[in-house]
């Protein structure tokens, strides 16, 4: 075989040209973005990152998607023929129907068909017993920081009232359980091919039950003169943490998952001891009690029809 040389190195002549044989045989090692074959091209790693991971990113573009549809709930609002000035507090009864419905079918239902499956029944009712009484604490503890001093304050006066702030809060907790449950439910189906498609059912039946939820949060702040846009950008966020939750939960099930318990227990603690402390007195003060009895119960109504639909 002659050899010539270049200026580095010596090259054999039968690969110089990539007519012959060896020639495209060394063309096709360089061909790949200037990779041999024992190398892998970055797309091919991000390919593999994402198929790897896929379930990730699924998790939290359902759990976004849910936070969306919660910001929906506030659309009835737009009626000319709902004024929440004149019924306030029917509008406080019927957002109180609404999370406590939510609390006992969402949260509690859940956390003790959960808990079930479990040898000992009772321990995973104390789990969700004791989350209940932390989230009852918390919430008690919020409602004390919140005095009129502080809420007279820039930073708080941007937020609303206190009952806004409140509602807001615990709203914000009762959307990390979801979340939790949403990437649990993609992460399950990794592990067990008969669970596919949990994670998509889980986060439509969150998603649907959302709306009536971001109407739970517009109520009382419509009823104190905020605008639709600013109603539906709390109640997005107040499900935004449904996406941030998805995501360490989808890759952290062992550590999640025996968390849900607590989850599920404190948020409807939280949510329960608002309705019962805040929203059914400050209806109480413009409206009778069977008023706010009967918009209390068409609220609890709408969310039960709501699960009937799931």
């Amino acid at each position: 075989m002659r050899i010539r040389f270049g200026a580095n190195k010596p090259i054999a002549r039968s690969q110089q040209g990539s007519g012959t044989y060896a020639g495209r045989q060394l063309l096709a090692r360089r061909s790949v973005n200037g990779y041999s074959k024992q190398q892998t091209p970055p797309t091919s790693t991000m390919q593999e990152f994402y198929t790897q991971y896929s379930f990730v990113v699924e998790s939290f573009i359902a759990g976004l998607l849910a936070s969306v549809a919660c910001g929906f709930g506030v659309f009835p609002l737009l009626s000319k023929r709902i004024d929440l000035t004149k019924h306030i507090g029917l509008g406080y009864g019927v957002a109180g129907g609404l999370m406590f419905a939510a609390s006992v079918y969402n949260l509690l239902l859940p956390a003790f068909t959960l808990g079930a499956q479990e040898g000992m029944k009772i321990v995973p009712v104390l789990k969700t017993l004791i989350g209940m009484l932390f989230g009852c604490a918390f919430l008690a503890g919020a409602n004390s920081f919140l005095t009129p001093e502080r809420l007279s304050s820039p930073v708080f006066k941007a937020f609303g009232s206190r009952l806004e702030i409140l509602v807001f809060i615990a709203m914000c907790f009762h959307s990390i359980p979801e979340g939790v449950a949403v990437g649990v439910g993609y992460a399950s189906e990794i592990h067990n091919e008969n669970l596919h498609g949990l994670g998509l059912y889980i986060a439509l039946a969150i998603a649907i039950h959302n709306m009536p939820e971001g109407l739970a949060v517009a109520l009382p702040m419509r009823a104190g003169g905020a605008t639709i846009t600013k109603c539906f950008i709390a109640a997005f966020l107040t499900s935004l943490p449904q996406p941030i939750a998805a995501v360490p939960a989808s890759l952290l099930v062992w550590l999640f998952e025996p968390l849900m318990l607590p989850f599920f227990g404190f948020a409807a603690g939280a949510m329960m001891f608002l309705v019962i402390e805040d929203l059914v007195p400050e209806g109480l003060e413009t409206h009778s009690r069977a008023e706010i009895a009967w918009s209390f119960m068409a609220g609890f109504s709408v969310m039960v029809l709501v699960q009937l639909l799931l």
